[in-house]
């Protein structure tokens, strides 16, 4: 097979050493316009049509021979990317299928050696000494995965519960040592702690702000108000005139007289 191919390099590997299938993986130069710092293009080599068995491991050891590498992304899609911190009460869901992948390697001298690789050479992805969980095993792990062991989930709740602490007590202690100190504008930062919280720090656009806004709102509710008073007033006329022509119908009744002709 050709080495280059639309402007990719291609890789012959096969899944161990006695597999009788091959694979080819083909990468280039990864080139981006996001401005993505954890890939950068003078470090990154981009790399697709890797198999569903391939895992990160597989693939720092393969492109390892080239330099040290810093990290390693697979993703279902070309794209930026979003490294997730390693945790162990939900871990990170793996890709399937078929996926792409970003190799970062620490120094630029190593992408142009990755990119200068033997291209006759099949490498292989399980070893002896690094072999790739499938079938049952690969279950099992994954199994084992989804339930971190108690010991290490403790520590690890331990020690974000005192990093908490201390970014508590940190910014607890900064606001003490600001408070009722003068800044650069003569401000005073007046603190809410206590017993009783003190008011907060008004400056003269605010104060200003709060009196035009109560000033409309009192002009407001003296509008509600004639509005009221004008419909209590049309109601009572509304009453008198009824009042009215209720008696002039009582007069017409008691004033009318039987005329046959």
């Amino acid at each position: 097979m050709a080495s280059q191919l639309g402007g990719f390099q291609t890789i012959c590997v096969k899944f161990s050493e006695k597999s009788c299938s091959y694979h080819y993986l083909y990468f280039k130069n990864h080139i981006t316009r996001d401005g993505d710092t954890t890939k950068p293009p003078n470090k990154t080599l981009f790399v697709v049509n890797i198999p569903p068995y391939c895992t990160k491991g597989s693939l720092k050891r393969l492109f390892s021979s080239c330099g040290a590498v810093k990290d390693v992304f697979l993703v279902k899609q070309p794209g930026s990317t979003e490294k997730d911190e390693a945790g162990l009460v939900i871990p990170s869901e793996s890709v399937k299928g078929f996926k792409v992948g970003y190799i970062v390697f620490k120094k630029s001298s190593s992408l142009s050696a990755a990119l200068n690789l033997d291209k006759s050479t099949v490498r292989v992805l399980s070893t002896e000494k690094s072999p790739i969980p499938t079938g049952m095993k690969k279950w099992i792990e994954e199994y084992h995965m989804q339930y971190p062991d108690t010991k290490k989930l403790q520590l690890e709740v331990d020690k974000f519960m005192a990093k908490f602490d201390e970014d508590k007590e940190k910014s607890e202690r900064v606001e003490a040592e600001s408070r009722n100190q003068a800044d650069d504008e003569g401000w005073v930062t007046v603190g809410r702690g206590g017993r009783n919280p003190a008011a907060p720090r008004l400056d003269a656009t605010e104060l200003w702000e709060r009196k035009k806004r109560k000033k409309k709102q009192a002009l407001l509710n003296f509008y509600h108000f004639q509005q009221r008073e004008t419909r209590r007033e049309h109601i009572a006329h509304l009453r008198k005139k009824f009042d009215e022509d209720k008696k002039r119908i009582a007069e017409m009744k008691s004033a009318r007289k039987f005329r046959p002709y």
